[in-house]
């Protein structure tokens, strides 16, 4: 009795595996089977089995190719850290003559980057300031929005729409390029996670806030470091809501099993373009509002 208990609660796995191996398709059709989704596979009396895509994909792959399917899900669980803060450094600070709204702040922080004002990073000397600002001038793509308030507006609105297109990118790569565990509960949890930096970027804009006034009060600095981390100067709080962001966007990413080198390309391609949209658009929002320059 004492070996029965377990077994019989592993029963039902064991069945619905060996269940779902027995209306597998045969050969390299389901294992390297680049940007076609679960959904096209024929599983048997149900078609359109998400986790026995799962299955059949993972227990018909030799160990190379499951070793292969190891390596891409650690790289795709680098990609939010990567193209979100750690590929932009110092470049991630923006400078502004003053702060932002509430609103504009929350969105430019929820986009990665951080609206700091003319003098308050810590480090940064007078000159490091002026060498930034000559920066903005100068770029041929920065520089744009600062030669007319209309010309922001336009570039504001044509990131935007680029931001947009973006995320539908996004959406259509991870319905139709991975086998994902997560996934198979919900279809565009990647595109969440980049929707739901909202709420850490709040409780940042909340607490920078709260510091601010502390500021004025004399209670404390008002230097901001420049970090590769988001919130990495910041109370607690702020650092344990970016953290727990993080370690959700591993998740969710290291669950997107399965995945080609050709997919994992294309992943890689969609991050850079949804990062690098995004923080477009958060810089372009500063200049309109607040231009240092």
């Amino acid at each position: 009795m004492a070996f029965s208990f377990p077994l019989y609660l592993l029963l039902p796995l064991l069945v619905s595996v060996t269940s779902a191996q027995s209306t597998c398709p045969d050969g390299e059709e389901i294992i390297y089977s680049p940007f076609r989704p679960w959904f096209s596979f024929d599983y048997g009396p149900e078609p359109g089995d998400c986790w026995k895509a799962a299955i059949c994909t993972l227990g018909q792959a030799d160990p190379a190719r499951n070793q292969q399917f190891a390596a891409t899900a650690l790289v795709m669980g680098l990609l939010p850290m990567v193209f979100r803060d750690i590929a932009w450094p110092e470049r991630r600070v923006v400078l502004v003559s003053s702060p932002l709204p509430t609103l504009a702040e929350v969105l430019v922080r929820a986009l990665g980057l951080e609206p700091v004002i003319t003098g308050g990073v810590a480090g940064w000397s007078a000159e490091d300031s002026e060498r930034w600002i000559d920066w903005l001038r100068n770029s041929s793509i920065a520089g744009a929005a600062l030669r007319s308030r209309f010309r922001a507006m336009i570039l504001v609105f044509a990131s935007l729409f680029a931001l947009l297109a973006s995320y539908a990118g996004l959406a259509l790569v991870e319905i139709y390029s991975k086998r994902t565990a997560l996934g198979c509960v919900y279809p565009i949890i990647a595109l969440t996670w980049c929707l739901v930096s909202v709420i850490p970027a709040a409780i940042h804009v909340l607490f920078e806030s709260f510091r601010r006034k502390g500021v004025k009060k004399g209670s404390e600095s008002g230097d901001t470091r420049a970090s590769a981390v988001q919130g990495g100067d910041q109370q607690w709080p702020v650092q344990i809501s970016w953290g727990i962001y993080y370690i959700i966007g591993t998740l969710v990413y290291t669950s997107i099993m399965a995945v080609t080198p050709l997919e994992l390309f294309v992943w890689v391609v969609i991050m850079a373009v949804v990062s690098g949209t995004g923080k477009m658009l958060a810089l372009y929002i500063c200049l309109m509002l607040r231009s240092p320059a």
